[in-house]
């Protein structure tokens, strides 16, 4: 499940600034996936009732930091990333710390 994401935009929620996937299908099927092979551990921790596909870019800054950096993002997008892998993070209280990382393999083919 090896696919490529388009950033063209920048988002925002209080306090996090984000870039927006162009096309976020491909997002929600990993998540929904994920979710359905360990419903124990709903993504963050079930809070939210949609997924919201996004990139963090900052989190926890003032007003005026995220839009400085939002500013400086405007001149580098758009941009193409090629999802080959999926990480793990674990909020420890504080701060989000990498736990693992999972590789995505291309859907099979069929053959005639």
């Amino acid at each position: 499940m090896i696919f490529r994401l388009r950033f063209e935009k920048c988002g925002r929620l209080p306090e996090v600034l984000y870039l927006v996937p162009e096309r976020a299908a491909p997002l929600i099927r990993l998540t929904e996936a994920v979710a359905d092979r360990w419903p124990e551990t709903p993504p963050y921790g079930g809070r939210f009732a949609e997924t919201v596909p996004h990139l963090t870019i900052a989190q926890g800054q003032e007003g005026e930091v995220l839009e400085e950096i939002e500013a400086d993002l405007g001149g580098r997008l758009p941009f193409t990333s090629r999802v080959s892998s999926v990480g793990l993070m674990v909020h420890d209280g504080t701060r989000w710390q990498p736990r693992a990382s999972f590789a995505l393999g291309d859907r099979p083919r069929h053959r005639p």
